[in-house]
């Protein structure tokens, strides 16, 4: 499966560089081999359901897509594992609680913003993270397992992270490794 990146300004980062990395499935060991479709800018702020597919299929979202579904801010923001520069788009993000709300915790699945709730967590705490969470989407059918390792701090009260994406729906996994950040 490829997951084709959007384009950027930047969450801590000045310029990102576009690239389009591939995830791959687990179960089968298997690569999905479509080619990306590029996509658009999402005009639409609500956030549907976890979709009831037999695929996974994950997402980038820009910035502007993540300030329209009300996030962004505090939190640890994790993309698609590369070498060098960052590439454009973010594959998941999980904020800070800002009262009077709760945590927020999103991902493009499908094509659709899905929301996550954290269910468990362990390890090194960092930036209201811990170093292994495990979330399930709004509708219990989508579970998710983000493991990282801490890297260096960063410029501006952040820490650099690298791990594994794992989600699973209906029997089917995807891993996907990532790398990122978590600050304030």
């Amino acid at each position: 499966m490829e997951v084709r990146l959007l384009p950027l300004a930047g969450l801590l980062f000045a310029g990102l560089v576009a690239c389009t990395p591939t995830a791959e499935r687990v179960e089968d060991g298997t690569a999905d081999s479509r080619s990306p479709t590029p996509e658009s800018p999402a005009t639409d702020t609500s956030v549907a359901p976890a979709p009831q597919t037999n695929t996974l299929e994950v997402n980038a979202f820009t910035l502007d897509e993540l300030f329209a579904q009300d996030g962004g801010g505090c939190g640890m923001t994790l993309w698609q594992q590369s070498e060098g520069s960052p590439p454009e788009g973010f594959l998941f993000f999980n904020g800070l609680a800002q009262p009077p709300n709760s945590s927020f915790t999103l991902m493009k699945i499908n094509g659709e913003f899905v929301r996550f709730r954290r269910t468990a967590a362990a390890g090194e705490e960092f930036y209201g993270q811990q170093t292994s969470q495990t979330f399930v989407s709004q509708n219990d059918d989508i579970q998710l397992q983000v493991d990282t390792t801490l890297g260096q701090p960063g410029e501006i009260e952040s820490v650099a992270v690298e791990g594994t994406l794992q989600l699973q729906q209906n029997g089917n996994t995807l891993a996907i490794p990532v790398q990122g950040d978590a600050g304030c």
